[in-house]
């Protein structure tokens, strides 16, 4: 988890429409350890962004594979729904009651955890971060094409055992560009959520 299209971030827009959900591509082969926890817990938290030079609070509640983000940016509120078992995202404005709905792979930061666990990584240490075990893991996403020379843009992921990334920090490739990303939760609260927060609530214009 908030979302950021493809082409809202080439264009480096403002820290408006941001999803903030974790996957990469990787290098070395991974041992049976270095595989992230499933997403697993259905929680509510606090999440602090720092990417591409803005910084943004918001709530996040986390179903599985479900994301809902809500976070108010010049008086107005904005939810974003992730829907990667539809493929679709859905951003909401509340106040002015607008609904847009978009391919998910153009929502998302990054792809889902869950494709990442399938991938790549190697686990670092075991640790507590805010009260919460973690394991530390890094991530490598590889250049292609013309920039497949270039070392890879690293990230790091401290990870709960039942899948809730607490903290992320590094660099993710975006259209060929290195941007610098920051995450970091608090307040986390592990509960049962009504499956209808992860629906819209605003009707598409016909």
């Amino acid at each position: 988890m908030i979302f950021l299209s493809h082409s809202a971030r080439s264009a480096r827009y403002p820290l408006t429409l941001i999803a903030l959900v974790f996957s990469f591509s990787a290098g070395l082969p991974a041992l049976a350890s270095d595989v992230l926890p499933a997403p697993t817990a259905s929680y509510s938290a606090d999440t602090l962004v720092r990417y591409a030079g803005e910084t943004l609070e918001m709530k996040t509640l986390n179903r599985g594979p479900w994301e809902r983000q809500e976070f108010i940016l010049d008086e107005q509120t904005q939810v974003t729904i992730l829907r990667p078992d539809r493929n679709r995202a859905y951003v909401m404005f509340v106040e002015s009651r607008q609904l847009f709905e978009l391919p998910y792979a153009e929502a998302a930061l990054l792809p889902s955890i869950g494709v990442l666990r399938s991938r790549e990584t190697t686990k670092l240490s075991d640790t507590t971060l805010a009260g919460e075990a973690v394991g530390h893991f890094q991530v490598f996403q590889e250049f292609e094409g013309d920039g497949a020379e270039e070392e890879p843009a690293v990230l790091d992921l401290w990870v709960t055992p039942d899948g809730i990334v607490m903290k992320a920090e590094g660099e993710i490739l975006v259209d060929g560009y290195r941007e610098p990303l920051q995450l970091l939760r608090k307040n986390l609260q592990r509960r049962d959520l009504d499956p209808d927060v992860f629906e819209p609530s605003i009707a598409l214009d016909p």
